[in-house]
């Protein structure tokens, strides 16, 4: 006998034509070399009279043509009534009516009716050996995952017969899907309500598994789309192979499947979760190349975690989106997942809505030398109080923007502000000494007319005045149009700091190209200079390569004179920090420090 993991090797082989017209023939003839069988039937059920067609036979080595068998006085017909059904040997004695047997010279019968997706009896399948009946202990997993696949085949081949009425092919682009062959959005969501009704009726519980690919784009990217589609039909059919009773299956859209679980528990729903994510382990072979795929699953339960199909749906999608932020990329519905959207939901409104009413302030932190102790300049910091939120720390809102896309919006605020700050000042005859830095997002780097931009905004003040922070990872992200942006900058007068220097990985090649005259020294390292051999060397390091380019160098989050003395005796330039002062508003500032 073969070995298990030959076999199934051999099995999945068997089930990677899909969705072609030689899907089934593919299948018998690899069940013939699995089970050792000289003979394997894939059969229809005639619905008009009691028999069955071939759709797929293998005998004798070969494939047969089509032929039509009666169901009385044959095996078949017991397998119709039962899961599974085993004549061990006297085959022919048990069923003397049964022409075919004696033509075949069969000892031996283990057969399995075929189920549609929507669980509708479609056929059989059929294994029979001229000899007594001996099969490893794998065959029946190997026949059921057989008969699951042959299901979904023969489901999609009828449906394919029925689209010739142009009536049915309407139906048949609203309810299934053209690249998988599995029920698609629409007839799920049908199906959902369904069920949720009838569970609500029997008192019973359905569960709902929420599956998408990892990886999937990169593959549909770089292969292809047509290539993307053989790996969707491929997963596919492994996980209508893993189907069981009760199971329902479809393709949503794009690298997204749902498994409808009926009358189930959260714990079978745990084991279902872990059989289909582990029918994904096997690497995929398409077109002679191999390629590893896998899946992160949301999962919700009725009626414990909504009392309707679109909430069950709903809260499905809300795990699913927490699981890809999962380290083992499997979560379960609570209602804190819901209440945690909701929040952010409410938060990204209402920044929203400050952010274009101008209800968003800046608050300017202020740089002094370390060699005079006078004011050389000042970071502007955005900052928001809400009215329904309170205060909300940038280290929300930031991410916030960033992730829905309104950098270059709130950017270009925050320069315009900071600009008009500059104009207050010298109205009110306390006017700002040295430089107003503004930070400037990854985002905003990528835009190649962030440079005209720039300038188009800072016409109203005179050069040197307004400078701008990078981030290294922001500069890194396009090197050479990094390159253009600041030196069209810097030939405008404006100046540009590298904010954070230390935390990223920028290149000291390009390091020497960016037209960028400051280095400021992340806080990380300042705060534990003092206590760390290691930080303290950073520090010392970043000063003296500054020192050694020409740059000026500025320590962020000095909170304490020996910080500061130790910063003067290592030659930085300046400093700002809590020691020497805390963000304020405008006024204050102008009170306090000019």
């Amino acid at each position: 006998m073969m070995a298990p993991e030959d076999a199934f090797r051999l099995l999945a082989d068997g089930l990677g034509k899909a969705g072609t017209p030689q899907a089934l023939d593919h299948l018998v003839e690899r069940l013939a070399a699995i089970l050792d069988g000289d003979h394997v039937v894939i059969g229809k059920i005639q619905a008009e009279s009691p028999t069955i067609r071939t759709v797929a036979f293998w005998s004798r080595g070969a494939l047969q043509p089509a032929a039509v068998y009666a169901l009385a006085g044959s095996p078949c017909e017991h397998v119709l009534h039962d899961r599974i059904c085993t004549f061990p040997d006297n085959l022919a004695q048990r069923f003397p009516a049964d022409e075919l047997l004696h033509v075949l010279g069969a000892q031996s019968y283990i057969g399995l009716p075929l189920r549609a997706p929507d669980g509708s009896l479609i056929g059989l399948l059929a294994v029979m050996r001229n000899r007594p009946l001996a099969l490893p202990a794998y065959a029946q997993e190997v026949l059921r995952i057989a008969a699951a696949q042959a299901g979904v085949e023969m489901a999609r081949r009828a449906a394919e017969e029925k689209q010739r009425n142009s009536d049915y092919r309407l139906q048949q682009l609203v309810h299934w899907d053209s690249v998988t062959g599995l029920p698609n959005r629409r007839c799920f969501m049908d199906r959902l309500a369904e069920a949720c009704d009838q569970a609500r009726l029997q008192g019973s519980h359905i569960g709902l598994l929420y599956l998408d690919l990892q990886r999937f784009r990169q593959i549909n990217d770089t292969q292809g789309h047509e290539f993307g589609d053989q790996v969707l039909a491929e997963v596919a059919g492994r996980f209508g192979a893993m189907a069981e009773l009760g199971e329902f299956v479809a393709r949503l859209g794009g690298d997204e499947f749902m498994v409808l679980l009926s009358d189930t528990r959260p714990a079978a729903m745990a084991h279902a979760i872990e059989r289909y994510r582990h029918c994904l382990a096997e690497p995929l072979q398409i077109a002679g190349r191999c390629f590893s795929i896998s899946a992160s699953v949301g999962a919700a339960l009725f009626p414990r975690d909504a009392d309707n199909a679109q909430s069950l749906f709903q809260h499905a999608s809300i795990a699913l989106n927490h699981a890809k932020r999962d380290n083992n990329r499997t979560r379960f519905f609570s209602t804190t997942m819901a209440d945690e959207l909701h929040q952010r939901e409410l938060l990204q409104a209402r920044f929203v809505h400050a952010l274009n009413q101008g209800e968003l302030t800046l608050h300017f932190q202020p740089q002094f030398s370390l060699s005079t102790g006078k004011l050389v300049g000042a970071e502007a910091l955005c900052r928001w109080q809400d009215e329904v939120l309170g205060q909300v720390s940038p280290a929300t809102f930031i991410p916030l923007a960033e992730e829905q896309g309104l950098m270059l919006q709130l950017g270009e605020w925050v320069l315009d502000t900071a600009c008009q700050q500059l104009q207050e000042w010298d109205a009110q005859c306390t006017p700002f000494p040295g430089r107003l830095c503004v930070n400037v997002s990854a985002q905003q780097m990528d835009d190649p007319c962030l440079a005209e931009h720039v300038q188009r905004i800072a016409t109203r003040i005179s050069p040197g005045r307004l400078g701008l922070e990078l981030t290294e990872s922001g500069l890194m992200r396009n090197p050479e149009q990094t390159v253009r942006i600041t030196r069209t900058l810097c030939d405008a007068g404006i100046g540009l700091a590298i904010d954070d220097f230390g935390t990223g990985y920028s290149s000291l090649s390009y390091l020497k190209r960016f037209a960028a005259d400051t280095l400021k020294i992340d806080m990380s390292f300042v705060r534990d200079m003092l206590k760390s051999s290691h930080d303290h060397a950073i520090v010392e390091t970043i000063i003296a390569m500054a020192q050694t380019l020409g740059m000026l160098t500025v320590a962020e989050g000095v909170e304490s004179p020996e910080q500061a003395e130790a910063l003067r005796s290592l030659g930085c330039t300046s400093v700002q920090g809590f020691h020497y002062g805390r963000p304020v508003d405008g006024a204050t500032f102008a009170k306090r420090w000019l």
